[in-house]
């Protein structure tokens, strides 16, 4: 009995880690691993930050995970590179400017963030 469900838990388990691994085996590793790699801050990589809620630390750990990311698709590229500046920003302003830091979360930034964590949670999440 237990001989004939080993193939079936087998097949479950190779079922499984082949879900789980998402788009990291296909043409998205380079945007989708990194997040994958550290979950914690993908979940709110492509979120804004809030002065006096986020600290520095979160700042500079968001931009890290986005300075590793590749663009998944060429209209992502400005998307990701305008997000990127943002957090560049953020990083300065994040503890002593929350002015700057609203000023650079503008209509354009906004839309690229949106656009990144709908592919992110669109095409890597599933």
């Amino acid at each position: 009995m237990i001989a004939r469900r080993t193939p079936i838990i087998l097949l479950a388990l190779g079922a499984s880690a082949a879900m789980l691994s998402g788009c990291t085996s296909g043409g998205d590793a380079d945007f989708c691993g990194p997040l994958f790699d550290d979950t914690q801050t993908a979940a709110t990589a492509f979120s804004p930050l809030i002065a006096g809620m986020n600290t520095e630390g979160d700042v500079q750990a968001r931009l890290a995970l986005v300075e590793e990311l590749e663009p998944p698709t060429p209209e992502l590229a400005d998307d990701l590179k305008a997000w990127e500046g943002y957090l560049e920003v953020a990083v300065d302003a994040i503890g002593d400017d929350p002015t700057a830091l609203m000023t650079a979360y503008d209509d354009d930034v906004k839309a690229s963030g949106e656009a990144l964590f709908e592919y992110y949670t669109g095409t890597c999440l599933q």
